[in-house]
């Protein structure tokens, strides 16, 4: 989908009368089984008047302002003004989509101890046969049974009570991404990434990655990246990057890194015309392998830029 219609569909969206759709409150639950996320939901009732509030939260983060769109990618940084879009179906959201829709066969919530150590929350406006869902992972902050160290207290009957003697959930008023139709558009990078278990499918692409260099004959010590990348979220997005550009794998372009690095004097040992994996140039070479060496051709100044947005 091109981002013009990613646009046409979030202004379709910034057009709902959202006020007038009806509202329901889930609990998602998450396990980790073979390395892959499954999903269970739970139903919780509200009353009217946090009904219009959740109502509000969407309106005001979504409708009410304006955002730049701009594709996905595992090198995005967040920014206040701007949505990443990514089709649902590359993503976990249609398992958590799939038990929502079970509806009324899911369990309510008629218990406290329900509600905790719950993965995230889920806030579904529905009209007719037409639904945006708003998704806020539980932090910390919002855990139910955290809320205790926060030393909060109300003000109830004239008098101020302790948390300890309520069951309290908290609410954010920010949401860290909306699905609509077979579009995610996502706030928090972060949180999104967490939410939808991208780790594991980083680490996928990650032994992808090393298994072409082991194939392809042109590097020596390639279990040295494996090392490095290991469980860390930062490597495992660039190796994630270097699979999706796939330059790596372009004919003659291994052999003119060799070429520009010996001219540019940047330190990659090559040895029978093999690079050789060292620990102190794994990051250079991961840059290079991603094509992140850009030279400006105003000033001709070098610099290292991760997320690129080609000019057409």
């Amino acid at each position: 989908m091109s981002n013009k219609a990613h646009k046409n569909n979030l202004t379709a969206i910034k057009a709902l009368d959202l006020q007038k759709w009806s509202v329901t409150f889930w609990l998602i639950k998450r396990y980790i089984a073979n390395h892959e996320a499954h999903y269970s939901v739970l139903r919780v009732n509200t009353d009217a008047k946090l009904q219009k509030r959740l109502k509000g939260y969407v309106i005001d983060q979504l409708q009410g302002r304006e955002f730049h769109l701009t594709e996905y990618d595992f090198n995005n940084a967040d920014g206040d003004d701007t949505l990443f879009t990514i089709t649902a179906d590359a993503t976990d959201f249609p398992k958590v989509e799939e038990a929502i829709n079970a509806g009324f066969d899911n369990a309510i919530a008629k218990d406290y101890q329900e509600l905790l150590n719950s993965w995230s929350y889920v806030v579904q406006l529905e009209h007719g046969s037409d639904r945006l869902y708003a998704w806020r992972k539980i932090s910390t902050l919002t855990q139910p049974k955290k809320v205790q160290s926060r030393q909060a207290t109300f003000f109830v009957e004239h008098k101020l009570m302790d948390v300890e003697d309520k069951e309290v959930f908290l609410i954010d008023p920010r949401f860290d991404f909306f699905v609509h139709g077979d579009l995610i558009f996502i706030a928090n990078k972060k949180e999104f990434e967490i939410s939808m278990n991208f780790r594991e499918g980083m680490k996928a692409k990650a032994v992808e990655v090393i298994q072409n260099f082991n194939v392809s004959g042109h590097f020596k010590n390639v279990d040295l990246i494996q090392k490095h990348v290991g469980d860390n979220m930062h490597h495992l997005r660039k190796m994630a990057s270097i699979l999706k550009a796939g330059y790596y794998q372009q004919p003659h372009y291994i052999q003119r890194m060799i070429e520009v690095s010996k001219e540019e004097g940047w330190e990659l040992k090559v040895e029978d015309g093999q690079i050789v994996v060292e620990e102190e140039t794994i990051e250079l070479l991961l840059k290079l392998l991603n094509n992140d060496r850009l030279r400006s051709p105003i000033n001709n100044e070098v610099f290292d830029a991760a997320a690129k947005a080609r000019v057409k």
